[in-house]
């Protein structure tokens, strides 16, 4: 299992991404897809007994919807 202090920056990164959200959307973006790839990254290494499969599957999504996230802020508005 990964330490809980990354937890913690994912947490920080979710909450910061939200405050920063109101001044730049951009990297408000960013910050909350650290965060969420940060979450999902903890909870996949630290699957029960028999849950892998779901486990994989479910905390999966949640780090490809931040990689997502964090695409939609890097690009560039034509």
């Amino acid at each position: 299992m990964l330490p809980a202090a990354i937890l913690d920056l994912a947490a920080g990164l979710i909450g910061l991404g939200l405050l920063i959200s109101v001044v730049s959307g951009r990297l408000g973006t960013i910050s909350l897809g650290a965060g969420s790839i940060a979450v999902g990254v903890v909870l996949i290494s630290d699957l029960p007994e028999g849950w892998e499969l779901v486990g994989a599957a479910f905390f999966g999504m949640i780090i490809v919807a931040g990689i997502w996230m964090i695409s939609v802020g890097i690009k560039k508005t034509s």
